[in-house]
């Protein structure tokens, strides 16, 4: 089995230091026969994607300690229905922004998704905006998010919790981009389309093995969040300045 396509334990097994992860409780969710839009054989799918990989969804959030640094985590489960993005996804994605937002604690998403789930229809796609919307409040509370691609990493997957994040690593080969391999030109170049690729176009910012993501993980959230280990300090708000910067009611120093 390829390194990319562990499944999300797995993989949170690799990153997470050991014992220290604990799952988010799932946002309850009631939807008619077959989801959103009744799309016939919808529920018996999802029970399949269940029995086979154990999960109740595509992802799987908890909190856990990275080199030490406490984080919540999102690990995609590709196995579940490709990794893709309905409704009750965003349940969790929303949820476990907010819970990472009211402890004062970075993020970090561990993609492997093909994008939207089509049995769900415009449903499946306004759980991007949800997405976006949670990585924007988040980035306003100044808390960091590093993003790991796996494999693949594509739709909106890629363009919110992937191409939204602070730091962006990608594991070797892994496939990113916004198009899947299905829906590309006939005449695109695959290669365009890999981790390494993106990396030397500047949209992701390192290839990492997957035995020293840890590692390297523990050193981009210590650096980020600035507080060794501990959840950042909230951000102060802004005030008005005066002349060089100085708030209006500052004197100007005088010299000794």
């Amino acid at each position: 089995m390829p390194d990319q396509r562990r499944t999300a334990r797995e993989v949170l097994a690799l990153v997470t230091d050991d014992g220290t992860f604990t799952e988010l409780p799932p946002p309850a969710r009631e939807s008619g026969p077959d989801g959103p839009l009744a799309w016939q054989g919808y529920d018996a799918s999802r029970a399949r994607a269940a029995e086979r990989t154990g999960e109740a969804e595509s992802v799987v959030c908890g909190t856990a300690a990275v080199g030490g640094t406490r984080a919540v985590l999102i690990a995609f489960e590709f196995g579940f229905l490709g990794g893709s993005l309905g409704e009750r996804t965003g349940d969790r994605l929303e949820a476990a922004y907010a819970h990472a937002r009211e402890h004062r604690l970075p993020v970090v998403p561990l993609i492997a998704t093909g994008g939207s789930r089509m049995q769900e229809g415009m449903v499946a796609l306004t759980q991007l905006q949800r997405v976006a919307r949670q990585s924007a409040l988040t980035r306003a509370a100044g808390l960091p998010q590093i993003a790991v691609l796996r494999d693949p990493t594509t739709g909106g997957g890629w363009a919110t919790l992937g191409a939204g994040a602070d730091i962006v690593l990608a594991l070797p080969g892994a496939q990113v981009g916004f198009a899947g391999s299905r829906v590309r030109p006939s005449d695109a170049d695959p290669a365009a389309y890999t981790a390494e690729a993106q990396v030397a176009a500047g949209a992701a910012d390192a290839v990492v093995r997957p035995q020293d993501v840890r590692e390297v993980l523990g050193v981009w959230l210590r650096l980020l969040s600035g507080t060794d280990g501990q959840a950042p300090a909230p951000t102060p708000t802004p005030t008005a300045t005066g002349p060089a910067g100085r708030p209006p009611s500052a004197p100007a120093s005088t010299p000794a």
